[in-house]
């Protein structure tokens, strides 16, 4: 009997993240085609009646209503990929000599949700494990500018031309970054140093576990990724409260606008350390107070990662050099997609 009910445990435990992913999905799918939701949200001048000290909490109680589906499937699908892709794998194939090193850095740094401050452990791991400093740096850069989370999140809030342009911006960023910094003097020599340490470690020797066992870390993973980050966010959305209710339009029409709009868009980051998808909320309110659509890109794009903690962080492992190119590389990439964006498709959101 004792046997049955682990069994049963296991295969409910197991089985969490998997329902909860059909839930989450179902739930999206269905707003989608049905184009409404089971749950009314208030508009922010309903809200604002409520006086400055309860708007936070019910701006951040219409938001969980509105887009747990999304943030549930992102965080869930993210525990999936921690899990089930092999890490071992990504130092083998990060080599700043191949081009396709990139390429798969920039393309596989968006599957995880993390802020920059977060990604700079496994950035410094990747180096310190011999993979190329280009590639890793290609990593650094997509992860949180392109985050699953932070993607799917811009697509439900802002705009999904917008979040496309993001997406495709940041990887074409952060592989041309990763490429620029791979050229340096500074990064050679850091390859010299740590390029030995590839060549001799031994391969790693996966412990084998059960399907119900991997899955249930996944989930354990997953909530990993929500205590560390939907704090934040949660905060991001109270502060964008009162960014929406309260900031008066002309001085967002004002500054956020033309090309000084994109400039400042990627810029203010550095000053203002904004966490993963916090970014977005505050370009969700900005938006309605006529944020230009450019320097909303550019601001998605810098935030995340041009902020003075991850400026020190990154000294940290690979010098000041690289940190500072790597920043100004960052913050001009952000310039160039918000021009690019102006140019192509104009104040359309």
């Amino acid at each position: 009997m004792r046997k049955v009910l682990r069994k049963a445990k296991r295969f409910l435990k197991a089985s969490t993240p998997i329902l909860l992913l059909a839930i989450s999905l179902g739930y999206i799918l269905y707003t989608r085609l049905t184009g409404s939701t089971l749950l009314e949200t208030p508009s922010i001048d309903e809200m604002k009646v409520y006086g400055p000290l309860l708007l936070p909490l019910i701006y951040v109680a219409t938001y969980i209503a509105r887009a747990w589906a999304p943030l549930l499937f992102a965080y869930i699908l993210a525990g999936f990929i921690n899990e089930f892709i092999p890490r071992h794998v990504l130092v083998e194939r990060f080599s700043s000599t191949r081009l396709s090193s990139y390429l798969l850095a920039a393309l596989f740094a968006p599957l995880l949700a993390v802020c920059s401050c977060v990604m700079i452990p496994v950035f410094a791991g990747l180096v310190y494990s011999g993979a190329g400093i280009g590639p890793a740096t290609a990593f650094l850069f997509a992860a949180p500018a392109a985050n699953l989370i932070a993607i799917t999140l811009t697509a439900d809030l802002v705009s999904w031309r917008i979040a496309i342009a993001r997406f495709v911006a940041a990887l074409a960023i952060a592989t041309l970054v990763g490429y620029a910094v791979a050229r340096t003097p500074w990064a050679q020599r850091l390859e010299k140093r740590f390029g030995s340490r590839a060549t001799q470690r031994a391969k790693v020797v996966e412990v084998k576990r059960s399907l119900c066992t991997r899955l249930w870390q996944s989930f354990l993973f997953s909530c990993y990724l929500a205590k560390t980050i939907l704090p934040y966010m949660l905060l991001g959305i109270a502060i964008a409260s009162y960014v929406h209710a309260y900031v008066p339009p002309t001085l967002v029409s004002t500054y956020l606008r033309g090309f000084l709009g994109i400039v400042l868009g990627a810029l203010i980051g550095v000053p203002m350390y904004t966490p993963t998808c916090v970014e977005v909320f505050l370009v969700n309110a900005l938006k309605h107070l006529g944020m230009a659509p450019s320097a909303a890109l550019a601001f998605l794009i810098g935030a995340p990662i041009t902020s003075i903690p991850a400026i020190l962080g990154i000294s940290r492992v690979v010098g000041w050099g690289i940190a500072v190119l790597y920043i100004v590389l960052a913050i001009v990439g952000a310039i160039a997609a918000g021009i690019l964006y102006h140019i192509a498709v104009g104040s359309v959101w």
